[in-house]
């Protein structure tokens, strides 16, 4: 199974780690500023890591053939 080609104006923006004042301090869970910076920080490396390798296959013709 191939995964889905991605295309540039389909990335995800890199997120911004929230600065430590802008955290309430009242224990959110999933909705805490933090925890979801995570999610999203998570989110976007693991594309820009799927983003890397399709330009790397690009580059190198994504021929395997012998």
């Amino acid at each position: 199974m191939t995964p889905n080609k991605l295309k540039p104006e389909n990335l995800l923006p890199e997120p911004v780690r929230p600065e430590a004042w802008e955290c309430c301090g009242s224990d959110c869970g999933d909705a805490c500023i933090q925890t979801v910076y995570w999610h999203q920080k998570a989110a976007y490396d693991a594309q820009q890591q799927q983003w890397q390798a399709q330009l790397a296959e690009k580059a190198g013709g994504g021929d395997k053939a012998v």
